[in-house]
């Protein structure tokens, strides 16, 4: 089993999603925890996106404020 966690300290750029998904490729990960995206809202568009797959089980943990997701409940989102 291949896991990866990247603290990815935002997705709004390109050029570090286009890496991100490269990443995912080279390494065939089978789990994959990213933190900081400093997206606000992640759907199964945006997870598909970066996995490249055509399913998968996902979860996100909301930011709560500026103090993170750490007090936040996870929300299982799949479908």
């Amino acid at each position: 089993m291949k896991v990866i966690t990247w603290n990815v300290k935002g997705l709004g750029n390109l050029k570090k999603k286009l890496s991100i998904k490269a990443t995912f490729r080279k390494y065939s990960s089978d789990i994959v925890l990213l933190q900081e995206t400093k997206k606000s809202i992640i759907d199964q568009n945006c997870v598909l996106s970066f996995w490249g797959r055509q399913s998968c089980k996902w979860m996100v943990v909301p930011s709560s404020g500026g103090a993170g997701g750490g007090g936040g409940h996870p929300h299982p989102l799949e479908k």
